[in-house]
């Protein structure tokens, strides 16, 4: 199983079309998501406020996306790590 920490925060536009684009992704690949509101911690709100909503991928630490999130790019990132 894979696993994503969805970084947002509430009244995010983007974070809710990131939410289905993660699902539709979901369909293809077993990818757990931990979602965090970055307006609860201030290291991460000044780090993302701009970036939101961010997909890291929790095993490697690399940011899958940010901004426009879309499934193709987060099944695409999955699939290449084990190339």
């Amino acid at each position: 199983m894979e696993h994503i920490i969805f970084y947002t925060q509430p009244n995010c536009g983007l974070c809710n079309d990131a939410k289905f684009q993660i699902s539709f992704a979901q369909e293809d690949i077993d990818i757990k998501v931990t979602e965090v509101n970055i307006q609860q911690d201030d290291k991460l709100n000044e780090l993302y406020c701009l970036s939101v909503p961010v997909l890291i991928d929790k095993d490697t630490g690399v940011t899958i996306q940010e901004g426009n999130v879309d499934f193709v790019t987060i099944i695409d990132y999955f699939q290449s790590k084990y190339e």
